[in-house]
């Protein structure tokens, strides 16, 4: 995780919070007191209900809206955030509605640093209900959310770093538990982390993408004949290893172009041994330059990047 918002609202009927469409940005809402009606848009249910220990995920940063009841007025976010009482431990609390029923729950975000989640967060819904049977899933899970509830309610001397830290564990916490949903069938990024070789060979390119992987290598990695490997791991990730590496590589570098580091080291950290080859190999994925691309992310003007460019941004 980049960076992350913590928010603590206590919601007095009649209340409504209406939040925007945020890329890159997971959003969790926790009810730790009382009830509230989830309205996602571009979603099947027009409206879910949460009541307290319910916690309601959207990975995919859909604008939507919460309220104590489905015919309240909203109001925005943004502007609420802006009056709300901030601490200097990173939490802001906010105060709304008037004098009827009390809802208190806890809004987390999470801005995602790394394009390399995009495959997992492609996989997930727009919206993840999680309730307190679903700890059972996660045995850990609920008291990780009540932890949570605590920092963020007491906001004591050093919670901004342990909420940072928290999210993070959250965040896998979550897909875990989503995981332990799927159909035994379920295909898809988070279908094939269920088997144990093609898990293995993507944490290991993961983890040391600089690696010079071979096909050959990787099975060996895993234990598996090479053909076996790579038959495996192209029906369940929907991509042969190598297709899968080099564009994992790239998302690798895209962010190291943006945060300024030298050609060289981009290259290096990437797996490639000359910048010559690796220019070429961007070239291939974004359909521009390693410097094109660098210019067209600091200038911000979307007309510098080729469509292939473009799409790769999105990737």
């Amino acid at each position: 995780m980049q960076r992350t918002r913590w928010v603590s609202t206590v919601g007095r009927a009649p209340w409504g919070v209406g939040l925007p469409v945020v890329k890159s940005c997971i959003r969790f809402h926790y009810v730790v007191r009382g009830s509230a009606w989830l309205s996602v848009d571009k979603t099947d249910e027009p409206r879910v209900a949460l009541s307290g220990g319910d916690l309601a995920v959207l990975p995919l940063g859909h604008a939507h809206a919460l309220r104590d009841h489905p015919r309240s007025a909203l109001r925005s976010f943004a502007e609420l955030v802006r009056c709300a009482t901030h601490s200097t431990h990173g939490v802001s609390h906010i105060d709304l509605g008037a004098k009827g029923p009390e809802t208190t729950f806890i809004t987390g975000g999470f801005v995602l640093d790394d394009p390399v989640a995009t495959p997992i967060l492609a996989t997930l819904p727009p919206l993840i209900r999680m309730t307190p049977d679903t700890e059972q899933a996660v045995p850990s899970f609920l008291e990780n959310i009540q932890f949570i509830t605590r920092e963020v309610e007491t906001n004591r001397p050093g919670s901004e770093i342990v909420l940072l830290r928290m999210a993070d564990v959250m965040f896998i916490q979550i897909l875990r538990a989503y995981l332990a949903r799927l159909p035994e069938d379920g295909g898809g990024f988070l279908g094939a982390l269920r088997d144990p070789s093609t898990a293995a060979a993507l944490g290991a390119m993961h983890r040391r993408a600089e690696e010079p992987w071979t096909v050959a290598s990787l099975a060996k990695e895993v234990g598996l004949s090479r053909s076996v490997f790579a038959a495996r791991f192209t029906e369940l990730v929907g991509e042969p290893p190598l297709g899968y590496l080099t564009r994992l590589r790239m998302q690798k570098a895209a962010v190291l172009l943006r945060e300024g580091a030298p050609l060289a080291k981009v290259s290096r950290l990437t797996g490639y041994s000359s910048e010559a080859s690796f220019s070429h190999a961007f070239r291939q994925w974004a359909g521009m330059a390693p410097g094109a691309w660098r210019r067209h992310l600091t200038s911000g003007d979307p007309s510098a990047a080729s469509d292939r460019g473009r799409r790769a941004l999105r990737a």
